[in-house]
């Protein structure tokens, strides 16, 4: 049997003429260039109707598409294409546009003030700002604090220190913007040099790419019909590339794709074959995980034992861990794959990957675990379980309370930790009943929710009541951001490499896929069936473009993230419960799955196909 769910509670440049003429995006007419056909007759026809298009946006068009039907304005269209042409070196192609058509790129003001920046004329950037069209920046005083910031840097860096000060008293303090910065970066002027100066800010300095940064930190302070940002062009197409690869049923390898086609991988390339059978447990396996590197897999069940598989080498097996003396029900590698976490009942092992030795035995929890995770710095870990405890780990076994009291009454199944270590995200139970609240005993059995070998505890008496929540924490203030309640039980969260997103297997028959900015649930994957067992849901594919899942009739379950399609079914292990789907991000054509029936099945393509040929 697999793990039940029944959760019953134990208790710059020269500045441009002022005179000039030039509007935002296009000439006006009369500065438009006459090339002349030898007779004196001024311009060409073409030119003249190029011209009639730019003099269409002076008398107040505000849209002129770029072709019948089309909803792309003509102006933008042109301006993005004057911009790609100059940054890939085409300056002729693209003076050649603009003489035809009549756009210009941006104002020669504009123009000055962008090479200004780049070329560190701060003077001249200054004046320039002033005469940028106002109602075109949004927050004048921040941009010109950013400006003064790199200007003040700058002249540390040269160990002007007496040119620093002046602009910092002068010149930055006078604006009242933003004191606690304005305080850092006083300090700074006690730095050891310009290499000590350039690690405390973090900043690479003039020969980096800090004016380069900060033309793009500007640019989302002042209009893009005014200042358009850098490769713009090049990011839109980048960005269809993308909606192209995340919306193709069967992109699960990163292959590169063409823009002159849509995406529409051959339905072959997905990996839907069984490569692998591993029998060496002797129970149901009911956890699995690939190593950050995709070296490595990891398997652990009910059989009480650890093995590691090498990937490269056929899956053979490395090492096996047999020290547990309870099944084994969580496991999670470090960042850097050098430490093994595994849970069995309320104790805990910390394991060295490398000599198989077991470091480490932890036995604060007096219930069962249910969760492993681990820091995004390696530098410890959390765990969750009956007890109503969430704890926070050294790499030394040293343990403190991570959440605050109101939370104590939650019974947590699995836990998982946003990638860029702000958000902890639990799901689990929460006792709601009077008594609970109260601190008391609502009775019942002893016996832990979740309990091994598939035997639902005993059903607690009518006073409980419990809610099944999933609770986002915020790890920076460790307060609760919000609770997400839901009928049914919750036995996994895995969480997007974005940190946006968060799989939440929900029982008896779906997944939630959740905005963990608002809560929102954005779609439910259906079609599984979980019923009430713990099942471990994940994201799959180079792109993190599926959500897979194992299921109570022994199949895996494979949808499409962003349309909800169910792509595939695979069939192969034998009775009972598929536990739980590992995705190897390393190699993306690559997964397992673990199941009731002792084995674990790697999947991978067919016999004579290869992945990373170009899409049409």
């Amino acid at each position: 049997m697999a793990q039940s769910i029944d959760v019953n509670p134990p208790a710059g440049a020269a500045a441009s003429s002022s005179s000039a003429t030039a509007t935002n995006g296009h000439h006006p007419a009369s500065s438009s260039a006459s090339h002349g056909n030898g007779n004196g007759n001024g311009a060409t026809e073409l030119e003249v109707e190029s011209v009639t298009d730019a003099m269409d946006y002076e008398h107040g068009e505000v849209f002129k598409p770029l072709w019948e039907g089309s909803d792309i304005d003509k102006r933008e269209f042109v301006r993005l294409t004057l911009q790609a042409l100059k940054e890939i070196g085409y300056t002729g192609t693209a003076d050649a546009l603009r003489a035809e058509s009549g756009f210009t790129l941006e104002t020669p003001t504009v123009t000055d003030f962008r090479k200004g920046i780049l070329e560190g004329h701060w003077d001249v950037v200054e004046r320039l700002l002033d005469d940028l069209p106002p109602d075109a920046i949004t927050d004048v005083t921040t941009v010109r604090f950013a400006i003064l910031q790199q200007k003040f840097l700058e002249a540390l860096e040269a160990q002007n220190t007496k040119a620093a000060l002046t602009i910092l008293r002068n010149e930055l303090a006078p604006l009242q913007h933003d004191s606690q910065r304005l305080h850092m970066l006083s300090s700074w002027i006690m730095c050891n040099g310009p290499e000590d100066l350039r690690n405390k800010a973090g900043w690479d300095g003039v020969a980096g790419q800090s004016r380069e940064h900060l033309l793009i930190d500007l640019q989302q302070y002042i209009s893009p019909s005014v200042l358009i940002p850098q490769r713009r062009l090049a990011q839109l197409l980048e960005q269809a590339k993308q909606y192209q690869r995340m919306h193709c049923p069967f992109h699960a390898v990163d292959a590169p794709i063409s823009l002159l086609a849509d995406c529409n991988c051959d339905p072959a390339m997905f990996p839907t074959v069984t490569t692998h059978i591993l029998e060496e447990h002797t129970d149901e396996i009911w956890r699995l995980e690939f190593s950050h590197d995709g070296e490595w897999l990891a398997t652990a069940g009910r059989d009480k034992t650890v093995i590691i598989w090498k990937v490269n080498d056929n899956f053979s097996k490395d090492k096996v861990f047999a020290e547990h003396v309870d099944p084994i029900g969580s496991l999670a590698w470090s960042p850097d794959d050098s430490i093994l976490l595994t849970a069995a009942e309320s104790v805990i092992k910390m394991w060295n990957t490398e000599t198989g030795v077991c470091i480490n035995t932890l036995t604060d929890h007096i219930y069962p675990i249910g969760a492993l995770a681990w820091f995004p710095s390696g530098k410890g870990f959390i765990s969750g379980g009956m007890d109503s405890k969430v704890c926070s780990w050294d790499l030394a076994g040293n343990m403190s309370s991570i959440l605050p009291s109101p939370s104590s009454t939650s019974r947590v199944l699995d836990c998982a930790i946003t990638p860029d270590g702000n958000r902890l995200v639990i799901v689990g139970r929460a006792d709601v009943s009077p008594s609970a609240l109260l601190g008391q005993s609502v009775g019942g059995s002893s016996s832990a929710a979740g309990s091994r070998g598939g035997t639902p505890a005993p059903t607690p008496p009518i006073m409980a009541r419990h809610e099944k929540r999933i609770t986002v924490v915020d790890l920076n203030t460790k307060k609760i951001e919000y609770d997400i309640t839901q009928p049914g039980e919750l036995t996994s969260v895995e969480i997007s490499s974005d940190s946006r997103f968060a799989l939440v297997s929900h029982a008896p028959n779906e997944i939630l896929y959740i905005d963990l900015r608002d809560g929102t649930i954005v779609r439910r994957f259906l079609g599984h069936d979980q019923g009430q067992y713990v099942l471990q849901s994940t994201f799959g594919g180079a792109l993190e473009n599926y959500v897979c899942s194992g299921s109570e009739d022994g199949k895996v379950y494979l949808w499409h993230r962003d349309t909800g399609q169910l792509v595939h079914v695979l069939e192969g292990h034998g009775g009972g419960s598929v536990n739980a789907v590992a995705w190897n991000r390393r190699h993306p054509g690559m997964f397992a799955s673990c199941s009731d029936d002792r084995t674990v099945r790697i999947w991978g393509f067919p016999p004579q196909r290869k992945a990373g040929a170009m899409s049409p």
